[in-house]
């Protein structure tokens, strides 16, 4: 947000009117003025603010919360298998010119660029490549008519001699999974050249058709149990169920089900559902992504998290070789949201979700 007035009126609508700014954040701004809504609709919530006095700092929040959603990152990982000890400065011992990858991918001017030329730094036993990406949007609002995008490449040596990459994308930007694939390829053509791989060997990435539906359904629900020493599970709140036509119905259900092609659930405990607890039928059911709620306390600050586990592709597209994706939403407690940052947060729990997701995934992938 770089501009030097402060919206009142229609321009702080357009803000307002914004997905990304939930009736709940529209709602607590005016109980802290004093305004109780009956209530908790946007149509009724926004004409009051628009006239009220929105303090400098109150609009800062309201758009720092929608760039903050806006700004998601999510998680994508692969492993690949070296056939020699490595080490991690050998990858970046050669210039990789990003920005000259992205302008030979186009067969025009790409409508995005790198900022800056970023460099890779280490952290103990692993290498970081970060990068942001301007994107020229005219369809963006006053604010701002260019957005920018960061990613991640995180390089880490295992202690059994894989090389694994994890993969840090922002989550409303195609151009940063786009610069993320170029990555991934010159690493492999550099792990190549120095004959660190076989010229077969290929990364391995967790995909939607390595699981039975029935499968799919168990690596989901194993992060329901207590994996993380910080959070608390409280629920499933979202899932995003397609039925399976090449199945049979079981028959306690088949009159209900045979008429539905797909759900959309939304709630509090899903995990109860009886159509979700119990496993008899679960061969007729597909999940596609899968929300559930915690409740936090990381060395002190506390909160409410929602971890997102999902397969895009297939939710867009129907695409079977669909990547897991993985994103982590915080809601901090007010009195606590300066005593760490949300990367300080998700750093903390990126690698018990990290372990979590390896061991389900051995145990239900398909042998």
């Amino acid at each position: 947000m770089n501009q030097e007035i402060l919206p009142q009126g229609d321009r702080i609508r357009q803000l307002l009117i914004k997905s990304n700014i939930s009736n709940a954040n529209i709602n607590s701004l005016l109980r802290e003025k004093g305004v109780f809504l009956g209530q908790n609709e946007k149509n009724n919530s926004i004409p009051i603010l628009m006239k009220t006095i929105v303090s400098p700092e109150e609009f800062i929040e309201l758009y720092e919360t929608q760039k903050s959603k806006e700004d998601t990152i999510k998680f994508r990982t692969a492993t690949i298998k070296c056939n020699k000890s490595i080490e991690l400065s050998d990858i970046f011992s050669q210039n990789i010119n990003l920005n000259q990858k992205i302008i030979d991918a186009h067969k025009y001017q790409p409508s995005f660029k790198l900022v800056g030329s970023p460099n890779p730094y280490f952290e103990k036993d692993k290498v970081v490549f970060e990068y942001k990406l301007e994107k020229d949007n005219l369809l963006e609002d006053w604010t701002n008519n260019k957005t920018y995008h960061s990613g991640a490449i995180i390089i880490t040596k295992s202690l059994d001699g894989n090389l694994e990459l994890s993969i840090e994308q922002n989550s409303t930007s195609k151009e940063t999974l786009f610069t993320n694939d170029l990555f991934v390829k010159e690493v492999k053509k550099i792990l190549a050249t120095k004959n660190l791989i076989d010229n077969d060997e290929d990364f391995i990435r967790i995909k939607f058709n390595d699981f039975t539906n029935e499968s799919r359904i168990q690596f989901l629900y194993s992060f329901t149990s207590n994996f993380c020493i910080y959070l608390d599970f409280l629920s499933i709140t979202d899932i995003d169920l397609i039925l399976d036509e090449t199945e049979e119905s079981h028959q306690d259900i088949k009159i209900f089900l045979d008429e539905i092609d797909s759900l959309k659930l939304n709630g509090k405990g899903l995990q109860n559902h009886i159509l979700l607890k119990n496993n008899k039928y679960h061969h007729k059911l597909i999940f596609a992504a899968i929300s559930l709620k915690y409740a936090f306390n990381i060395d002190g600050v506390k909160g409410f998290c929602t971890i997102l586990i999902s397969f895009p592709e297939y939710s867009s597209k129907k695409d079977v070789s669909s990547e897991l994706q993985i994103s982590i939403n915080f809601n901090v407690n007010r009195e606590v949201r300066k005593d760490a940052s949300e990367t300080q947060l998700r750093k903390k729990l990126y690698s018990f979700i990290e372990k979590n997701k390896i061991k389900s995934y051995n145990e239900n992938k398909i042998r």
